[in-house]
């Protein structure tokens, strides 16, 4: 509680009659008066101390979770040791991991489906592959299976209904049965270049 000054009492009219009982009743008018705008005052600072710290935790609960994302799959090194020591090839990019559907072994599909969704990225083609596939014309490239055999393959570029996707065909039957691949094995399939020519891998996880 805080002690009454002049500064109290200047809105105080004191009349002549005034007796030491009027002043001590002033006194104690004045020093209510000051308690209850003290009161409204702390009040008025408590409840806007509230409203921030309520609206501190409204804006923590509304806060997005940090999403912690796995981080990008590396080329295993016996793979990219193959491919640099023994091929001289660079440039190594992931285009694709996924899960195997029976459609992707049947041997009379006869083929891989890369789907424009699954895609990690694009760029590992350039502006030439990309013409040449959108004209419907296969690229031919050499494809390392998971046993480090080297393989010719197609490379060809299909639109669907509403989707479009990269294909590997030619002797995709081969690779599948050699590999002993089978539906919901998952792999990866990398590109890396040879002196500027496309190559690929592919990785059984």
């Amino acid at each position: 509680m805080e002690l009454l000054t002049s500064e109290d009492f200047k809105n105080t009219r004191i009349q002549p009659e005034w007796t030491a009982m009027d002043y001590l009743l002033e006194v104690v008018r004045v020093d209510q008066e000051k308690m209850q705008e003290q009161t409204f005052l702390n009040e008025k600072k408590n409840g806007r101390l509230k409203r921030k710290r309520r609206i501190q935790e409204e804006n923590s609960k509304n806060k997005r979770p940090i999403t912690s994302y796995p981080p990008k799959p590396l080329m295993p090194e016996g793979l990219k040791q193959h491919i640099v020591e023994n091929m001289g090839g660079s440039n190594c990019v992931l285009v694709i991991q996924k899960q195997l559907f029976f459609s992707d072994v049947n041997p009379q599909a006869s083929r891989l489906l890369i789907p424009f969704s699954q895609v990690e990225s694009h760029e590992f083609l350039n502006e030439s592959e990309v013409e040449r596939l959108k004209n419907k014309e296969a690229i031919q490239a050499c494809l390392v299976e998971p046993s480090m055999e080297e393989t010719d393959i197609n490379f060809k570029w299909w639109d669907m209904r509403k989707n479009s996707m990269y294909v590997i065909t030619t002797s995709w039957n081969s690779i599948v049965k050699n590999n002993r691949l089978k539906a919901e094995d998952v792999v990866q399939l990398w590109s890396f270049r040879v002196d500027s020519t496309l190559c690929f891998a592919l990785q059984k996880l």
